[in-house]
């Protein structure tokens, strides 16, 4: 998993522009609802949301742009069991299956999430849409596998898409009051998204505030040049271990054992003879800087190129032994 860093410049963009999208669709449907309900439904929007049109314009607002997703789903929660009596994960009975079917419907037409799809125009001229979200964000690569590209490209007049996804941190069919929050929304790729994670709820690494080092990739230490196996270290922390389950990384990025064994080899080569790596081992007086060349990727945005954490995170594993001593006698040139 790979931090994503978004300055207070583009935070502050992605958040108006949000804003905006949600005071033009949720906003106004919200009110469109609140004159129809009644009973049960009609007291659980006048407690969640508020009871007069100010209060509730602000409410819904938070509910999409506070970075609070825990405080927002506990005040949801709390008060959908002080109206119905029984949790919104509870579908014990039938009629409790029904009410909670009910509301997540009322929910999706309010929100809307499908809608983003698309998209509208705001009143500045702009046109916001999850491709335009996405694009904002500023990323090339899925933060989650940093296995794949995620890119835009330009459809029609006015109009661009994008290869990636925009996956609900929290899922949105078990929390649909969070289906429109800005910061449950992450740019990532399908297979991340649709075919690994799916509908699971574990609570994986969040690519918005938990640092890119909450589990790192290793190597074997074993004899010969060819890397046997990725290895994943995960802290000993649960969101951590949770990514590698969700995602399948411990199983995906065995397909990476070239990668990570040009690096294995590039390291031992380098640590030995330093920049006369090519005279002693080719006798070439090559007119490069051989560092710069071999481990460019030291230097680099993981969030900018495919595999670059696979790369650093062994690069930095082996340079800690070389550096302290614990270069083992297996790693050594025969």
């Amino acid at each position: 998993m790979i931090k994503i860093e978004v300055t207070k410049e583009k935070r502050k963009e992605i958040n108006d522009n949000h804003k905006a999208y949600i005071e033009q669709t949720s906003v106004l449907k919200l009110e469109e609802r609140f004159k129809k309900i009644r009973t049960k439904k009609r007291e659980l929007f006048k407690k969640l949301f508020g009871d007069t049109e100010s209060k509730r314009k602000i409410s819904i607002i938070d509910f999409c742009l506070s970075p609070n997703l825990e405080g927002m789903l506990k005040t949801f929660e709390d008060t959908f069991s002080d109206v119905y009596g029984f949790k919104f994960s509870d579908k014990s009975t039938d009629k409790q299956k029904r009410v909670i079917k009910n509301i997540g419907k009322e929910l999706d037409y309010i929100l809307n999430y499908g809608g983003f799809n698309t998209g509208i125009k705001l009143k500045n001229g702009d046109k916001w849409n999850r491709h335009k979200f996405i694009t904002a964000v500023g990323i090339k690569v899925c933060p989650y596998c940093n296995r794949q590209y995620i890119s835009s490209y330009e459809y029609g007049i006015d109009d661009s898409r994008t290869t990636a996804d925009a996956d609900h941190y929290y899922p949105k069919e078990q929390y649909p009051i969070l289906q429109m929050n800005i910061f449950n929304l992450v740019p990532s790729c399908n297979v991340c998204n649709s075919r690994t994670k799916g509908k699971s709820d574990k609570r994986h690494l969040y690519p918005y505030e938990d640092p890119s080092d909450s589990l790192s990739f290793q190597i074997p230490i074993e004899q010969g040049e060819q890397v046997s196996e990725i290895l994943i270290d995960t802290k000993r922390n649960k969101r951590s271990e949770n990514s590698m389950k969700v995602f399948k990384l411990d199983k995906i990025y065995q397909a990476h054992l070239e990668e990570a064994t040009e690096v294995k080899k590039n390291v031992k080569e380098y640590f030995e003879y330093g920049e006369s790596v090519y005279e002693k081992l080719q006798g070439l007086d090559v007119p490069f800087d051989v560092f710069s060349t071999w481990f460019s990727f030291m230097g680099k945005d993981a969030l900018k190129e495919p595999l670059t954490k696979l790369r650093q995170d062994i690069y930095l594993q082996m340079e800690d032994k070389l550096k302290n001593g614990l270069y083992p006698a297996c790693w050594t040139r025969s």
